[in-house]
């Protein structure tokens, strides 16, 4: 791995539990820090990329329920496990 440079993961062939944790840790973090009464729930895990920073940072395709309605979302979560640091670092919807 490329230090600074994104790699995609393979979910398919990867062990995505690891991801999937990520991402719900994406979410609880996005909706603890809204004032909304409606929280999103999260669907599933679309895509995930990897960059080496000062640990990790984990750029995340997240497909959420919004009220009835299925969207994505763009998540970055940054971890330095020798730390056990986690920080929810972005969280936006995703572009078309």
């Amino acid at each position: 791995m490329l230090c600074g440079g994104k790699q995609q993961v393979d979910l398919a062939n990867t062990n995505s539990l690891e991801y999937d944790e990520l991402a719900k840790f994406a979410v609880d973090e996005h909706n603890n820090h809204q004032n909304s009464l409606e929280k999103l729930k999260f669907s599933k895990l679309v895509s995930a990329h990897t960059q080496v920073v000062q640990g990790t940072m984990y750029h995340l395709v997240i497909e959420v329920e919004e009220g009835a309605q299925p969207k994505q979302y763009e998540a970055k979560v940054w971890v330095k496990s020798w730390e056990k640091f986690k920080k929810l670092e972005e969280f936006k919807p995703k572009e078309a």
